[in-house]
This record gives structure tokens, C-alpha cells and sequence, in this order.
């Protein structure tokens, strides 16, 4: 048996002091005049052996108490169980969470720069020979080899300060795809985190007897945090003059309510909008603001509040594209013009095009924001193929269907699907004789459970039906625009229709993308013809990354892992010429104050069947002596205090009932 703190075994001296009062006994003895001195004398010799036998069993006792208690305090360990044997046989790890909840404030610094200082004790304990695996939650390519101790002390020192979240079975596997490819047979892994609930995820991780995990819970007490979770705007699609309202989530993650919060909306750094929100505790509410676009082109737009000491969440950027033109793509196999022509043909915020399906552009056709498949058009696999994509990227494309088989019982429109969203600032209120569509021939559209029927008949057939696909939509009507099928073309609902799709297919991209989750971002509207030299920029900054890609069906596909650093704005270049501006924000799974107790924690490794060779209290992180005994691995000091414990009851019990 080694101990950690020998010189504390010198207070077993002071046992001397019970010993001598025992055997000295120094009470005074007090004089008692009686009559009979024959009866005491019996008693005296009948109780004389058992009262010794009680006094020393006390005092045993006693000594017992002082010496398991001096004992615990020394901190005993198997002697073979040295620092240096446990890291000769493998390596130590160290994963530091560096999301954006470490920077929490503990007395004087953020919890990260304390797991980071108490990382350097950790290190700086073990022989210069130790080789050492640093991990982050950005799995940095420099970090993942083997250092020594001088190394690792510079990387630690050299470590970002921010991070995407990650799972926590995602570090475990990460580490031991390390281990894998370094050859590593054994290893210690010691884990700083602040152990947020959602980001402790066990699911998939492999029970491994060979790993020693060693956590350490860092915590700042109870917290406050107020964040914008997100925001949508009211029409999908801006337009320059007009109006839009922008409706932004705040989320109040404290324990009291807050009044009065003031909320700013500004437009490429100009605020154009303020207001104040109400939120109560652990509760959201919804705010309505409205921006006017004057001019078309990207727009760099970011709703914020203030909030202290967690600020990451405080602002949510985005982008808005007021656009002069929508491209309309009729397919049509007829040369004269349709009825859609007259919707969108002398339009100038459209730009209608009428192409042969059997001689069509995929270079326009991929950028159109409505695609119109008339029902004399007839398909090949390629353009199947290519309105799908067209869909799934964003585009509205409307079907008009004459199948063989129709029904020709002369039906009229039923009922409008009012409260879909569909109808939403289309229809304001629908009066009670309206002159809708007759119709005249029409095919049973095959029943799809994603579709949602926007337009009923009066047997209850769908005559228009709607479903979501990718990031756009598919219309389906079950009749077409012939006279001699429907009167729809010449109904006051033919427009408006036409209209609305045209509207949901002409957003370009993502109003905003998230740091470490939006990792492919796919662009139709860019002449990816000729060479290409792509950047990605940091907006008034130096930063600048080039992102791997690649190029399918006239669509770019951008692919990026950890490359960007911080949120904001970031334009896309292409030979030097701004394509698109960006809007990135970091995930608000971080904006949730719910951390997980070190009891959980252990509990949530050992069902993975990961053992947890210690649990640090968050406190004492940064003592560099109760890491090195963390390091050692020993619980005897446990039993010593169980013992003394023991010791004390049982001299209580001793003078109490030994009669």
C-alpha cells in the first residue's frame, strides 16, 4: 500500500493521547462515607474483570476511530497502481467540449478555460514520456496523433474556443477509430463537459473494458438565457416595394419572466424595425415584425436581442433575395399558345418560356420557379427525371392529366381546402354562391397517402392535389385546360392559382443554414459551364475557405465540413464574383440549460457499458492533487471512512449498553 499525502500518517501520533488517559486515569476520585464497606468489597471484586475488559474494548475503539480516519485522509492505493505504469502500456486522452454553453462564466473565467487549465495539471502530472490524444469537438486533423507532453501543452494552449455540438457517442467512436488506426491496445480517456442533457447520447456506443473513462462535469451554476430559436417570413417569396412580415421565436430558458424585451430587425446593418416581447419563464413567444425590401439582390437581414453571460443565440441571421423575375416553363407539345400564356406571357415580373418536351433546355429548365407540363406533353425518362430534381430543390411543377380512362359525368366543384396554408393571402373569404370551375371530364388520380387534396368534386374526387417533394411541390390537376374538358382557364380561379404556385416555387436557397448540420448546399441558378474557382468568404473579414464540390445536371453542389468558424454572413465567389450571399447561425441545441447531474452521467455511461472509473465533482477540477489521485484510479479511502465510521458507533455503544 503507497499513500498519497505520507506525511499526514504523523497524526497517528496522536493516539499516545487516549493510551495515556487510559492508563493514567487522570479523574479525581471523590471520598463517599458508607456504613457496610463487606458489600462494596463483593461488588467491587464481582464487576472489577468486566469493567477493565469494557474500558479496553473502548479504547481499542477509540484508536481504531483516529487511525482509519488519519488513514482515509493520507489516501491509500495499491502500490502498483503509479502513475507512470498506468500510461506506459497506452495513451491518455482528453476530450474538452468546446461548444458555445462552456463559455458560461464559473467565479472568474468560462468554463472552458478552466477544463482547459485543468487539463494542463492533468498532463503536466504524467512522465514526459506519456503520449497523449487532444480531442474537440471540431476533430481538428492536428490533434488526432499521439503527443508527448510538450506537444500536447502547445495544442492545448493553440485549441479553438468554439465548436460545433456533437454527441457524446460520437467522441467515444471518434476516440476509438484513434485508437484503431494508432494501435492502441489501452487507453484513459478523461472527458471536460458541461454534459448539456440533449448532447449526452449513448446510442450506439460500444462497451469497451480496454477504455477507462474519467468525467468531469463542469458546471456554473444555476443560468439564465434568452434566445432567438428562429424565424420564418410570411410569404415565401420577397419582392422588391412590397411588404413582409417576419415572424421571430424568442425562447426564455431562465427561471423568472422577462418584460419588456426590446427586439431589433436590421437590414445590411441598418435596424429598420424595434419592438419589445413579454416572454415568461421556461416559456417562447412569437413576435411579428414587417420589412420592406427596396431594391432587388441579396439582402443581409439579422433579428437580435441583448442577453449576458450566454450571447451565441443571441442574434438569427438571414437572407433575403427580392427578385425581378420568375421563370415560367411551359411544357407544351402544341405551337399555339396556351391559357397559361395569358397569366404570365405579358407579365414582367415572369419571364415565360414555351418549350417542346421533345427539345428541351435543361439549362432553362432547371432554373425555372414553375414548370407547367400541359396534358398533350409527353415525358421521356430524362425529364421525368429532371422535373423531380426540379422539385426537390425548390421549383413548382403543375400536372395536367387526360389519361384514356375518364370519368365524364358532368361535375362541379365541391369545397376548397380554405384553412390549408395553400390558401392562405389568396382567398380571403370565399362567398356563398361562388362561380367556380365546371367540369366536364376528369381521371381518378391515383391515391397518394403524401398528397393533400386542395380542390374537391362534387362525388368527392380530388381535382387538385398537392404534395411536398424536397423543398418544393407537385401539383396534380385531374382534368386539363381544354374547353371540352373544364372551364377552368376561364374561371376567375384559374389565375390566382397559377399565381400562388408560381410564388411557392420562386424562393432561391435557404433563408439561413446552421453551423455544423447544413454541410451540402446545392445551387440551380449558377452558370457552372467553364472552369470554376469557388471560395467561400467571411463577409468584411479575411477569412476564406475553398470547399470542395461538385457538378450534376447544371446544379453545383457545395460540400462542406468544419470550415466555418464563427456565424454571420459568408458570400459564395465564383471567379471572383459574388453568386450568393450565405446567412449561418449556430445550432440552438446549445441554448438549452439542462445539464445532466454527475450521478446521471455515470449512470448514462454504465448502461452503455462504458466504465466510469471516476466522476469529478465540478468544483474541484482545477486541484492539481485530486486529479493525480483521480489518475490513480482508488477507492480504499471509502472503507478507511466506513471504518472509522464503524469505530465510532461501536465505542458509542460500548459505554452506552455495556452494563
Amino acid at each position: 500500500m503507497s499513500f498519497l499525502y505520507p506525511s499526514l500518517l504523523w497524526a497517528l501520533l496522536a493516539l499516545l493521547v487516549p493510551i495515556a488517559v487510559h492508563l493514567f486515569n487522570f479523574r479525581r476520585h471523590k471520598l463517599v462515607y458508607f456504613s457496610n464497606t463487606e458489600l462494596l468489597k463483593t461488588i467491587h471484586q464481582e464487576n472489577a474483570k468486566t469493567r477493565k475488559l469494557k474500558h479496553l474494548v473502548a479504547l481499542l475503539l477509540r484508536c481504531l476511530f483516529f487511525a482509519a480516519l488519519v488513514v482515509a485522509f493520507a489516501f491509500p492505493y495499491p502500490k502498483d497502481a503509479e502513475a507512470g505504469a498506468e500510461v506506459e502500456e497506452d495513451v491518455v486522452g482528453v476530450y474538452i467540449d468546446n461548444s458555445m454553453s462552456m463559455k458560461a462564466l464559473s467565479d472568474k473565467t468560462t468554463l472552458l478555460d478552466d477544463a482547459r487549465e485543468s487539463a494542463r495539471n492533468l498532463v503536466n502530472q504524467f512522465p514526459p514520456s506519456t503520449r497523449f490524444l487532444l480531442m474537440t469537438n471540431s476533430f481538428e486533423v492536428q490533434n488526432e496523433y499521439p503527443m508527448n507532453q510538450e506537444e500536447m501543452l502547445g495544442q492545448l494552449d493553440r485549441m479553438r474556443s468554439e465548436g460545433p455540438p456533437v454527441k457524446m457517442n460520437e467522441v467515444l467512436e471518434r476516440f476509438a477509430m484513434l485508437r484503431q488506426y494508432h494501435s492502441l491496445d489501452r487507453a484513459s480517456l478523461f472527458i471536460y463537459s458541461d454534459f448539456q442533457r440533449n448532447m449526452l447520447q449513448m446510442e450506439g456506443a460500444k462497451a469497451d473494458s480496454t477504455l477507462r473513462v474519467f468525467a468531469v462535469p463542469m458546471s456554473a451554476g444555476p443560468l439564465t438565457n434568452l434566445s432567438i430559436d428562429t424565424l420564418w417570413l410570411g410569404s415565401p417569396v420577397m419582392q422588391a416595394g412590397l411588404t413582409n412580415e417576419v415572424h421571430v421565436l424568442v425562447h426564455n430558458r431562465g427561471e423568472r419572466g422577462v418584460q419588456g424585451l426590446p427586439i431589433n430587425l436590421s437590414m445590411d446593418d441598418k435596424v429598420v424595425a424595434a419592438s419589445t416581447v413579454d416572454v415568461e419563464a421556461h416559456g417562447t413567444t412569437e413576435l411579428l415584425m414587417q420589412i420592406l425590401p427596396q431594391n432587388t439582390g441579396s439582402i443581409r437581414c439579422s433579428a437580435s436581442l441583448v442577453d449576458y453571460p450566454i450571447s451565441f443565440d443571441d442574434a438569427y441571421h438571414f437572407v433575403v433575395e427580392p427578385r425581378k423575375t420568375l421563370t415560367v416553363v411551359e411544357l407544351n407539345s402544341n405551337s399555339s399558345p396556351s391559357c397559361v400564356s395569358m397569366v404570365f406571357a405579358d407579365d414582367p415580373q415572369y419571364d415565360y418560356v414555351v418549350m417542346n418536351p421533345n427539345r428541351f433546355d435543361l439549362n432553362v429548365l432547371s432554373k425555372a420557379q414553375l414548370v407547367v407540363v400541359s396534358a398533350t406533353s409527353e415525358l421521356n425518362a430524362t425529364l421525368r427525371q429532371t422535373l423531380e430534381e426540379d422539385a426537390a430543390e425548390g421549383a413548382s411543377v403543375v400536372f395536367f392529366h387526360d389519361d384514356e380512362v375518364v370519368d365524364t359525368n358532368r361535375l362541379t366543384v365541391s369545397d376548397l381546402a380554405m384553412k390549408h396554408a395553400f390558401f392562405d393571402d389568396m382567398i380571403l373569404e370565399m362567398p356563398q354562391h361562388a362561380d367556380l370551375p365546371k367540369i366536364l371530364r376528369h381521371v381518378n388520380l391515383h391515391r397518394n397517402p403524401q398528397a393533400t387534396t386542395l380542390i374537391h368534386l362534387a362525388n368527392g374526387d380530388p381535382l387538385l392535389t398537392l404534395r411536398q417533394e424536397g423543398k418544393g411541390y407537385v401539383f396534380d390537376f385531374a382534368t386539363t385546360l381544354d374547353p371540352q374538358w373544364s372551364s377552368i382557364a376561364d374561371n376567375a380561379l384559374f389565375v390566382p392559382l397559377m399565381l400562388k404556385m408560381a410564388l411557392l416555387g420562386g424562393g432561391i436557397g435557404k433563408a439561413s443554414y446552421t453551423i455544423g448540420f447544413d454541410k451540402m448546399l446545392i445551387f440551380s441558378d449558377i452558370d457552372v459551364n467553364g472552369n470554376l474557382d469557388l471560395k467561400l468568404r467571411k463577409d468584411q473579414t479575411a477569412f476564406e475557405v475553398v470547399p470542395a464540390y461538385t457538378v450534376r445536371n447544371n446544379r453545383l453542389s457545395v460540400a462542406l465540413n468544419d470550415e466555418l468558424q464563427e456565424p454571420g454572413f459568408y458570400d459564395l465567389v465564383l471567379n471572383d464574383s459574388v453568386c450568393h450571399v450565405l446567412a449561418w447561425n449556430d445550432s440552438r441545441l446549445e441554448s438549452v440549460m439542462d445539464f445532466c447531474t454527475q450521478e446521471q452521467v455515470e449512470q448514462a455511461f454504465r448502461e452503455a457499458g462504458i466504465e466510469v472509473s471516476a466522476v469529478l465533482e465540478a468544483g474541484d477540477f482545477a486541484r492539481h492533487d485530486l486529479m493525480q489521485a483521480i489518475a490513480r484510479k482508488s477507492t480504499w479511502w471509502r472503507w478507511f471512512v466506513l471504518l472509522a465510521l464503524l469505530a465510532l458507533v461501536g465505542e458509542v455503544a460500548v459505554l452506552r449498553f455495556w452494563k
